[in-house]
């Protein structure tokens, strides 16, 4: 809970960004955006993974003190299962010094592909949230931790096609990729309120149980 204060960043706003520190640095500004826009997310995912593993801890650890093991260790499983499957698969980290480094040897195209896997992120790392207050939801009914269920709602917006952004972009002569570049750098700035209540939630559920 701690480490969203150094995890969950928020940049420096994005018109300074593009119509000033861009320019003034000649380009070389942009680079460091890139990097950090990539690895903001791959501190984000790696809290992620810790929250969940520490909820499932606490869970279990519960559980026992309850005597309600037998009844919630399936269910505490699948969802610990299920944590490290969706990480393994949907939510692998871009690797922000590799993928700067391969976009530069490889003149922007890799570019394009880490640009696409970041879209992709903020939008899945969302519905497994979604998933996990779910299931976790069920899991603490029965220990009798909460009577309603935790909820979580993705933020719409960031359901993007990358197809379609760099169709704009090119068909405007870049002057879409302006629009492109503000989403990139201020969509994890709408989901944090998001993830931080989820999360609040779940912390005031734990230290109020009975």
């Amino acid at each position: 809970m701690h480490e969203r204060r150094a995890t969950d960043q928020i940049f420096v706003g994005w018109a300074i960004y593009f119509f000033l520190l861009s320019w003034i640095t000649l380009g070389i500004y942009p680079l460091v955006i890139f990097y950090r826009r990539l690895e903001r997310s791959d501190l984000f995912r790696d809290r992620r993974l810790h929250y969940y593993g520490a909820v499932i801890d606490s869970s279990k650890q519960y559980a026992e003190e309850r005597g309600m093991s037998d009844a919630t260790h399936d269910d505490l499983h699948d969802l610990e299962h299920f944590v490290k499957a969706r990480f393994a698969d949907e939510h692998q980290p871009l690797r922000a010094g590799l993928s700067l480094f391969l976009s530069l040897i490889t003149l922007g195209v890799y570019g394009f592909i880490a640009t696409y896997r970041l879209m992709r992120f903020w939008w899945q790392i969302q519905l497994t949230e979604q998933d996990v207050d779910d299931k976790l939801s069920v899991i603490w009914k029965k220990l009798g931790i909460v009577r309603y269920p935790i909820t979580f709602e993705p933020v719409p917006a960031l359901n993007r096609s990358f197809g379609l952004h760099l169709l704009l972009s090119l068909v405007t002569l870049g002057i879409y990729a302006a629009v492109w570049s503000y989403r990139l750098h201020t969509d994890p700035e709408k989901v944090y309120p998001e993830f931080h209540s989820a999360e609040d939630t779940v912390l005031n559920a734990l230290r109020n149980a009975p």
